[in-house]
């Protein structure tokens, strides 16, 4: 989870009131959904929760704490004003969305811009997938000559002075000369051009996502800042321009928002969209999960003090309006945690669960420690891997073509599919352990596997399954089959072979494995071009057996 710091004199400067002792600070944090590290003198470490992005900075932490303390209740207060600033946004292929607004009448210390800056990385981190899917950029606004406009722009045409630097460059020596260049330059190049935003008078303000430029850095003396936040998707620049407008709001002595005009190929809009998001909410719904009997005045007042505001409804209903940082807040049920927050989980009575058995280990995760155990013991070493692949991995490769479960919308050409068997992943672990195959290598994962099954009632069928792969100079089928035997027979489990054909194996080096007249698994020597697919060498043995179905009488 994220890790923030921040100074704990910061925090009361924000908060308007002072701490009688590191104690007081650390049990109201801790109500946060986070975990105080540590405190040290006037530095604080603060774990939260990776769905919290707005506490991702100390402006986060003091809007909320406001709340449980009562200095604040209710939504945060701005105000919003259209001043005419334009933004166009041009075809971006790699980058294609963009979103911007303008937080006034800021009162910037070096410690408030390292915490924009802390806010600034975690959100790339996490969110942004280490700016792959998105990135941010802060500006002194007051130094832009409007309209600016998002385009791709030719590298050897770009020219100015990155962050840190006292002279002018080209983009070339940007991406290939600088830090960040060398770190991100690679999601920002498509086809020998960059993303850059420009004003109207051709200066440059950032190649995006790599770095800004020096010319319109955020400093001490600014007192207006410009945010943009470039995307593959706008639903998620919105949500994090959403984010940092709330928080840089907790510095300005106004609380003003001016808003941009952006003229963009998905449609003309106003950027920042600070609108609360709705959500219906009875009282009985908060008292049934939470085991309560709270009234509803009570439930309002605790709402209120989790920044929320409420309209009453009547007839056991209320209107809870959401700040749109709150990315996290989803369903009622969300709503009813900020609730159990507020009123303090600590004074939510403790009772025994009104059920009449207590909890135990079903037979079948407890059969599949049993496997574990007894293939360490036969010398193979665990591994673990995802349950999402590819289609490369689990198809081209083992040139078995099939239909799988696969995600609609994937954020990684890694991940588009639910694997259907493990021994393929296992197989790319033996390619990146090449160098160690000049001796006999076996490895084995226990995990659940996927397939379409129409006749299902979730249109999937889920196997528990033992896979393992055995691969060095002199391996043949009969290392896999007998790997096979000494498991079966300390499992105390009989079963069958029977010769069989699958399209990844050997012909009349592949097993079956039966068991009460159905087949289970299998065992089979790998085809020469799929060993080659994955860069191997050697002869390798895979095999599955699904431990669900041995335990079928």
């Amino acid at each position: 989870m994220p890790i923030i710091n921040f100074k704990r004199s910061d925090l009361e400067g924000l908060l308007g009131r002072y701490f009688r002792d590191s104690n007081e600070l650390v049990s109201l944090l801790n109500r946060l959904k986070g975990e105080v590290e540590g405190v040290s003198g006037d530095e604080v470490t603060f774990e939260v929760t990776h769905d919290r992005p707005d506490l991702f900075s100390v402006e986060g932490v003091a809007r909320a704490l406001r709340g449980l303390l009562k200095v604040e209740l209710g939504l945060p207060k701005y105000s919003v004003v259209n001043n005419g600033f334009r933004l166009v946004v041009e075809d971006v292929p790699n980058r294609p969305f963009i979103a911007m607004g303008i937080v006034h009448d800021l009162r910037l210390s070096d410690e408030a811009i390292r915490q924009m800056i802390q806010l600034q990385e975690k959100l790339h981190a996490t969110y942004g997938r280490d700016r792959r899917k998105m990135a941010i950029g802060f500006y002194d606004a007051d130094k832009i000559k409007p309209p600016l406009t998002y385009k791709l722009e030719e590298l050897g045409r770009i020219r100015y002075r990155p962050l840190e630097s006292d002279r002018e460059v080209s983009g070339f020596d940007v991406i290939e000369n600088t830090e960040k260049g060398k770190a991100y330059g690679k999601y920002a190049v498509y086809d020998g051009k960059a993303p850059i935003l420009v004003d109207s008078e051709g200066r440059v303000l950032v190649i995006i996502p790599v770095l800004g430029s020096e010319d319109f850095k955020v400093t001490e003396k600014t007192r207006n800042v410009l945010i943009d936040v470039t995307a593959t998707d706008l639903k998620l620049a919105r949500s994090i321009l959403a984010v940092l407008v709330y928080n840089l709001i907790e510095r300005s002595t106004s609380k003003v928002v001016e808003l941009v005009n952006i003229d963009a190929p998905w449609g003309n809009s106003i950027s920042p969209i600070l609108d609360p998001l709705e959500f219906r909410v009875s009282v009985n719904f908060v008292n049934d999960y939470l085991g309560l009997n709270l009234g509803r005045d009570e439930i309002i007042n605790y709402l209120l003090m989790s920044r929320h505001d409420v309209v009453d409804l009547g007839n056991d209903e209320l209107l809870v309006r959401v700040a749109p940082y709150r990315l996290n807040v989803l369903h009622p049920v969300d709503i009813t945690e900020d609730v159990a927050i507020a009123y303090g989980y600590e004074n939510i009575p403790r009772e025994v669960p009104r059920q009449p058995v207590k909890g135990s280990r079903s037979g079948l995760g407890l059969f599949a420690d049993l496997t574990r155990d007894l293939m360490i013991g036969l010398g193979f070493q665990e591994v673990l891997n995802y349950m999402m692949s590819s289609k490369d991995v689990m198809i081209n490769k083992v040139m078995y073509r099939r239909d799988l479960v696969e995600v609609d919308n994937p954020k990684s050409e890694l991940y588009t599919v639910i694997r259907d068997h493990i021994w393929p992943q296992l197989m790319e672990i033996l390619q990146r352990n090449k160098p160690l195959i000049s001796r006999t290598l076996k490895l084995f994962e226990v995990g659940y596997v996927v397939s379409p099954d129409q006749g299902s009632e979730v249109g999937v069928k889920e196997d528990l399954v033992l896979s393992y792969v055995i691969s060095g100079p002199e391996i043949t089928l009969t290392d896999g089959l007998s790997t096979l035997k000494a498991l079966m027979t300390n499992l105390g489990i009989e079963y069958a072979l029977r010769q069989c054909t699958l399209p990844s194996g050997l012909p009349e080096r592949t097993a079956c494995v039966v068991r009460n007249s159905k087949d289970v698994g299998f065992v089979m020597e790998l085809l020469p071009d799929v060993i080659v697919s994955f860069e191997l060498e050697y002869p390798v043995v895979v095999a599955e057996i699904r431990l669900n179905e041995l335990l079928k009488e």
